[in-house]
């Protein structure tokens, strides 16, 4: 891979020299000449000393912090950290079903994450409600992850306006904007648009993370045969080139931005024109993702658990599991869209969201391997004193470790009774277990003075209708939103 990975490294200096990136903001372009690189009109020619000078002034990793400092990210270096489905803008049954997301959607998802261990962040769009003005969207979902988790936060990119009021709500939930800006608080996505062009909503984005010393993934998503050349070494060529010169663009703004090399490049089904995220060409670019990021000293984002299924099926499975593990092989910092997603991304499905965290889970068992820290572990002394024609499960040995050593799954089925539909069976596992994970949900505490704040904000300044307010801040009863 070594090899390989410095031809598509000198590819995408090339295309960065040769070919150049469109940035589609004046004030981007009065950057890039401030900083000689060459521009004509709208497009952007950079050598190759000026983008690895660029990007060496971000950090190899950096902590993102939540309200709760039990849940600080650190994202880098050997870290690995999950996120779920992100931009949804439907649900998806076992059966495939379809609905509008709602509200109550965003609200069930966010103390679904809030409940599991295997994440520590919360937020963004984990589903696209309908129900809710588009115009005001981003600020009712992250103020629904502010008021119902204590996670770090995924935030939401868009125009210029948007995403200045997102800035000016979260400084007020850390106690100003100094503090907010003092360190790294809310991540947020920023895609380029395939080949070589990175749009003016994109960069009012940039200019407002930086601005606040805000970290961001850079994630471009080139699908090969489509939005990108059909060999995979020029699909990953580039969207290299289109991440590298993003970052670069960001060092030149404010040195030290924390940001994230976040490759999304996609397989096609050239049948349709669709992208196929569970196809195997996916899960071999997330390893060239993580190895030029590797090369660059930066995070990197790739990978989660991707599928092309319509619906909760094998298929759903053998997908996400191998986009999964190939994520945790490849040491990928970050993973997105680890839990939920259906159908390429058009939907996201409370039953594949807990499949998947079955998946999640059985992969860090795997990653444990076999550890031997003392003679004990080699079992011998065990062995021998139960000898030939003995048995374990009865040993002092076994009992002691049953519930740590052993991996148990938590919807998996490994005893089904005759004539019991097994699918059935599986498909009520996962409503116990989610109905058990809403039931333990108790929501974190929150400065009540700040919340008062913030929903000033909201209502008053940014005219969020206070009936939306009060039904994210009701305590009443999990009702399901009919997620067939």
């Amino acid at each position: 891979m070594e090899k390989n990975i410095e031809k598509i490294h000198e590819t995408a200096m090339r295309i960065l020299g040769e070919v150049g990136v469109r940035f589609l903001h004046p004030e981007i372009l009065e950057y890039l000449r401030q900083n000689n690189v060459q521009v004509s009109e709208d497009l952007a020619f950079f050598t190759k000393e000026q983008i690895l000078a660029h990007v060496a002034k971000a950090p190899a990793a950096f902590t993102l912090h939540a309200r709760n400092p039990k849940y600080d990210m650190v994202i880098g270096g050997a870290h690995h950290e999950c996120a779920v489905g992100y931009g949804c803008p439907t649900i998806i049954n076992a059966a495939g079903d379809r609905r509008d997301a709602v509200l109550e959607d965003c609200l069930t998802f966010t103390r679904l994450v809030q409940q599991s261990d295997l994440f520590n962040i919360n937020g963004g769009i984990l589903a696209q409600p309908a129900d809710v003005p588009p115009d005001r969207s981003h600020l009712v979902m992250l103020y629904a992850a502010l008021a119902l988790s204590d996670k770090c936060l995924m935030g939401i990119p868009g125009p210029a306006g948007h995403i200045q009021e997102t800035m000016e709500m979260l400084a007020i939930a850390f106690g100003g904007r100094k503090n907010f800006t003092a360190r790294p608080h809310v991540l947020t996505m920023i895609s380029t648009i395939s080949p070589l062009v990175v749009d003016q909503m994109a960069l009012d984005s940039i200019l407002s993370c930086c601005a606040h010393n805000q970290p961001m993934i850079i994630s471009p998503a080139p699908a090969a045969g489509t939005t990108g050349p059909i060999g995979l070494a020029g699909n990953v060529a580039l969207a290299a080139a289109e991440a590298l010169a993003t970052i670069a663009v960001i060092q030149m703004i404010r040195p030290g931005t924390p940001v994230i090399f976040g490759l999304q490049s996609y397989g096609a089904d050239l049948r349709t024109g669709n992208i196929a995220i569970g196809s195997p060409a996916y899960a071999i670019q997330a390893g060239y993702c993580a190895a030029l990021a590797r090369r660059y000293g930066l995070p990197s984002r790739c990978g989660g658990a991707t599928t092309d299924a319509c619906a909760v099926t094998a298929q759903s499975g053998y997908e996400s599991m191998m986009s999964m593990l190939t994520s945790f092989q490849n040491g990928i910092n970050l993973m997105v869209h680890s839990a939920g997603i259906l159908d390429s991304f058009a939907g996201i499905s409370y039953e594949q969201f807990f499949v998947d965290l079955e998946i999640i889970k059985r992969i860090k068992y795997y990653q444990n391997g076999i550890r031997i820290e003392t003679d004990a572990d080699l079992g011998f002394d065990l062995i021998q004193s139960v000898g030939p024609g003995g048995e374990f499960l009865t040993t002092a040995d076994t009992v002691q470790k049953c519930r740590t050593h052993s991996f148990l799954p938590d919807i998996g089925d490994r005893n089904t009774a005759p004539g019991e539909s097994v699918n059935a069976k599986f498909l009520s596992s996962i409503e116990k277990r989610m109905t058990s994970a809403l039931d333990a949900y108790h929501r974190p505490a929150f400065d009540p003075a700040l919340q008062t704040e913030i929903e000033h904000y909201l209502v008053d300044t940014a005219g969020v209708d206070r009936f939306i307010i009060n039904h994210i801040n009701a305590n009443h009863p999990i009702n399901y939103p009919g997620r067939g």
